[in-house]
């Protein structure tokens, strides 16, 4: 397949209901140390987190209705190449927006093609202790096959064996980096494809500690992994991973 349209730079969505706005903003600039930009959009709906190096990787959207999501901007040079190319990899349309094509993968993950503004600088492989660096696409059994090939397909990432037969990876882009892909496989078979976002941490437990006098609480603890949840709802993980390689420690 032609490598028109590959995204050049993915960009990591949280979704936020318009109620917990101003919550979950200050959470997140708190939770990455990462300040905050001015907010755009018609409603000033949309801001997004700026590193302190590197070019950015997550933003933000205050959405009506009450459930927190996740979706994918995939940024490239050729908009119309990059929507053919998903829509012969099984995406569908779900609808446009000013103009930009918003789409579900074949298993219902949201995401948009997006114009690049320019070629990236590069991801910020960070030194300290914590980055949130990575979105894990947590898949049904039965989407599993279908869905991991249309992510690497779509990306122009190589698909990599994790640590466990349940996890692939999507090899990081070359040569600038940019937001890691993991794909997870769920024990069950219910509901849509869906994402949510991972940090890489120097020390698992005393970021726990960080996060919980932010507002998170903790639901779940794991061999390598403890899954938060946000004040507003958002599920998230503290992750075993060296911040500067996004390898398990």
């Amino acid at each position: 397949m032609s490598t028109a349209g590959v995204p050049a730079w993915v960009h990591l969505f949280l979704d936020v209901p318009r109620a917990r706005w101003q919550e979950a903003v200050g959470f997140w600039s708190a939770a990455t140390g990462w300040a905050t930009s001015p907010s755009r959009g018609e409603d000033g709906q949309f801001v997004t987190l700026v590193p302190q190096e590197g070019d950015p990787w997550l933003k933000m959207q205050a959405l009506d209705g009450t459930e927190p999501r996740i979706h994918l901007d995939l940024d490239a040079g050729d908009r119309e190449a990059a929507l053919e190319r998903s829509v012969s990899l099984g995406a569908s349309p779900a609808w446009t927006y000013e103009d930009v094509p918003v789409m579900r993968s074949p298993g219902g993950l949201l995401f948009c093609h997006t114009l690049t503004e320019g070629p990236a600088t590069g991801f910020a492989r960070t030194d300290h202790d914590r980055v949130l660096d990575q979105v894990c696409i947590d898949v049904p059994p039965s989407r599993w096959e279908q869905e991991i090939g249309f992510w690497a397909s779509i990306t122009g990432r190589t698909l990599e064996e994790a640590r466990t037969p349940d996890f692939v990876r999507l090899a990081d882009p070359d040569p600038h980096g940019g937001l890691r892909i993991l794909l997870q496989r769920l024990a069950d078979d219910e509901g849509e494809v869906r994402a949510h976002p991972d940090f890489a941490v120097a020390n698992r437990a005393s970021e726990t500690c960080r996060q919980v006098s932010l507002g998170a609480e903790t639901v779940g603890v794991f061999e390598w992994w403890t899954v938060m949840r946000a004040p507003y709802g958002q599920v998230y993980c503290l992750t075993d991973r060296d911040p500067s390689t996004g390898r398990v420690s």
